[in-house]
C-alpha cells in the first residue's frame, strides 16, 4: 500500500514547519528550497512559522502531525539539545526520520557598534571582574546559544546572565538597542548587520578567518580552540512516515541541494551546503546527541 500511495504522493500542499521566527537561518534555508521542491515534487511547498518555547512548540506540532509526508520539520541543533536540557519537553530527535541534513554554519560573537568592548579579551575581563553584570541573549533554554553560553562560561571562567528571547531576530534587536550585552549569533543572521557596521564582531567559531570578515579573529586564534560551536539545518518527517515517502522527499532534497543556483543562495546567506541523505543525516544526529 505504501508504495502505491507514494507513487501518487504528493497530491496536495506540503508544509515545512519552522519552529523559529521569520528571518532565522532555518527560515532562510527552507524558503530558498521551497520553490525548487515545488518544481521537483509538483506541489506547493509552504513554510509555516510555529514559534515559542525556544523551538519546542513547533517541534512538538510537527511530531504530532500525521505521518503522511505533508508536514516536514526544519530544525537546527535544538532538536537534539532541548530534550537534554529540559527532561519533560515531550519529544526527542528519535521522534523523527531525517530527510536531509542540508547545511551547516558558524557563529559570530557580536556586540553593538559603539559597545565599550573591542575584543574577546576585553569582554571576558569585564565579565570576570563584574560577575553576572553582562547579559547574553539566547533563543531559549536548551538552544545552541544557551549551550554555547555554558561552554563559554566553562572555558573562560567568565560569568554572564542568561536572557532567553525566543529567536535570533529579537536577540539581534536587543543587542542593537543596547538592552543585551552580547551573544553568539549565527552568521546567516549576523552577516547583514556586520556588513552594515551596526554590529561589531569580536570572534568567529569557524576554523579559519572568513574572506567576508578578515578583520574578525577566530575563537581558536584567541586561545579557545574548543569554543567552536557550529550549527546545522536538518529536514525531518514524523517517525512513522513510510520509507517510500521518505525516499521520494530525500531524492527531491538531494537534487535541490545540487542545484548551483540554490547552493549559491545558501552560501550567500552564510552557510555551507552539506546535503547528507537520510542515513548519513541519521548517523550525524546520533553523534551530535552523544557529543552534547
Amino acid at each position: 500500500l505504501s508504495w502505491s500511495y507514494a507513487a501518487e504522493y504528493p497530491t496536495k500542499t506540503i508544509q515545512i514547519v519552522n519552529p523559529f521566527p521569520p528571518g532565522a537561518t532555518t527560515d532562510i534555508v527552507a524558503r530558498i528550497l521551497a520553490d525548487k521542491l515545488y518544481s521537483l515534487l509538483g506541489q506547493q511547498v509552504v513554510v509555516v512559522n510555529k514559534t515559542g518555547g525556544g523551538g519546542a512548540v513547533g517541534i512538538k506540532a510537527a511530531k504530532d502531525a500525521a505521518a503522511d509526508g505533508y508536514t516536514i520539520l526544519v530544525a537546527p541543533p535544538p532538536i537534539v539539545q532541548i530534550p537534554l536540557a529540559r527532561k519533560d519537553i515531550g519529544f526527542t530527535y528519535k521522534d523523527f526520520t531525517p530527510i536531509n541534513l542540508a547545511a551547516k554554519f558558524y557563529f559570530a560573537m557580536v556586540v553593538k557598534k559603539d559597545a565599550p568592548w573591542r575584543s574577546l579579551e576585553e569582554i571576558i575581563a569585564e565579565a570576570k571582574s563584574n560577575p553576572g553584570k553582562l547579559t547574553w541573549a539566547t533563543a531559549g533554554t536548551g538552544t545552541s546559544h544557551h549551550f554555547t553560553l555554558e561552554l563559554f562560561k566553562i572555558l573562560t571562567g567568565a560569568e554572564l546572565t542568561h536572557v532567553p528571547m525566543g529567536g535570533e531576530t529579537p536577540m539581534v534587536t536587543a543587542i542593537l538597542g543596547g538592552h543585551i550585552s552580547t551573544s553568539f549569533i549565527t552568521l546567516g543572521t549576523a552577516t547583514p548587520h556586520l556588513q552594515a557596521g551596526t554590529l561589531r564582531g569580536l570572534a568567529l567559531t569557524s576554523p579559519n578567518r572568513l574572506k567576508e570578515f578578515l578583520d574578525v579573529p577566530t575563537t581558536a586564534e584567541k586561545g579557545y580552540p574548543t569554543l567552536n560551536p557550529k550549527a546545522w539545518v536538518v529536514f525531518l518527517a514524523p517517525a512513522k512516515t513510510s520509507q517510500a515517502i521518505i525516499k521520494r522527499l530525500g531524492d527531491a532534497f538531494q537534487e535541490a541541494l545540487r542545484d548551483r543556483e540554490i547552493v549559491g543562495k545558501i552560501e550567500k546567506a552564510g552557510l555551507t551546503v552539506e546535503n547528507l541523505g537520510t542515513d548519513e543525516a541519521g548517523k550525524f544526529l546520533a553523534e551530535e546527541h552523544k557529543k552534547w
